[in-house]
């Protein structure tokens, strides 16, 4: 029987029960927010929310990149390739997620600073002395953000990618490589669009810890509107305007899920009761070094180097 089965009036009132205890804080906010003046919402709306707004669009679209590009590109890597530490990485490049975000952005800001160990190794091997003659860019900006956001959130794109890429039926590869299609074409034409679904799962999970960051942000120099909510409530003591701008994202992060769900809502995946799991391709040589040291490489940005420095 493939219908959806009946449930009894106890998981019904259960069911009901965990959905207002969901909505609560929602129906909370939206009545904090209607309470305001609404001379407040004016003056958030000239003087406040461009600013935010702009920061945070490009902070959840460069962030949004990163991810998915380490995320999709490490969780391909060690479902379709066989190479030294493969197994010991498959894990461990879920460890990011185990490091607070500000705390790895205090570690960088530490580590990359002028007169920190990083820039003044650089400056010695260039030859020169003083950090008036050479610097990096200041990590305390956007991209800093971008940065230290990325590397710490793909776990989330990685998990969801991974899951899928291992369960995807091998046979549809096999197909596409037996039709011409180069490896790379297969992933893209066949794998990647297969994953979509998973990739937007893990996606959106780490454009809402973006969202909702607002130590690492506000250490950096970033003026999200996550960082305008804490304040306009704390400094400004405007809890009112506080929720109408908390509200404002929230109708933002619907309509971005409604959108996303709208694009694909043609897509249909259907496989057979029985099918093979693609098996991971042995690599030699310094093919397969380069692989574990593209794999190891946002284990030891987002992880290894910040907790051994602290």
């Amino acid at each position: 029987m493939t219908g959806l089965q009946p449930v009894g009036p106890l998981w019904r009132g259960a069911a009901w029960l965990i959905a207002l205890g969901v909505l609560a804080p929602v129906v909370t906010l939206v009545g904090l927010a209607l309470g305001g003046d609404i001379a407040h919402w004016a003056h958030l709306a000239d003087f406040v929310l461009p600013q935010a707004a702009v920061q945070t669009a490009l902070l959840l679209a460069g962030v949004g990149t990163l991810v998915l590009l380490i995320g999709t590109g490490c969780a391909w890597l060690v479902s379709a390739c066989d190479f030294p530490g493969r197994g010991v990485l498959h894990w461990a490049l879920l460890l990011p997620l185990a490091m607070p975000t500000y705390i790895v952005a205090f570690a960088y800001l530490d580590l990359l600073h002028p007169i920190g160990p990083v820039q003044g190794a650089v400056r010695w091997l260039l030859g020169y002395e003083s950090p008036r003659e050479f610097r990096l860019p200041d990590l305390r900006s956007l991209p800093g953000a971008i940065f230290v956001l990325g590397f710490v959130l793909y776990p989330y794109v990685y998990m969801t990618a991974r899951a899928m890429f291992m369960t995807q039926p091998a046979h549809l590869l096999e197909a596409a490589r037996t039709l011409g299609a180069s490896r790379a074409g297969a992933f893209f034409r066949v794998a990647l669009p297969l994953a979509r679904p998973a990739l937007a799962v893990g996606l959106s999970l780490a454009l809402l810890e973006t969202l909702n960051d607002i130590g690492a942000s506000e250490f950096l120099g970033v003026n999200t509107l996550t960082v305008a909510v804490y304040t306009t409530w704390i400094t400004r003591s405007d809890l009112a305007g506080a929720a109408q701008i908390a509200c404002a994202m929230l109708f933002a992060v619907v309509l971005l899920v409604l959108l996303e769900r709208h694009g694909r809502r043609h897509q249909r995946f259907a496989s057979g009761q029985r099918m093979r799991p693609m098996q991971p391709r042995r690599l030699h040589g310094a093919t397969a070094w380069a692989a574990t040291a593209a794999a190891a490489m946002p284990v030891l940005i987002g992880f290894a180097a910040p907790a051994l420095y602290l």
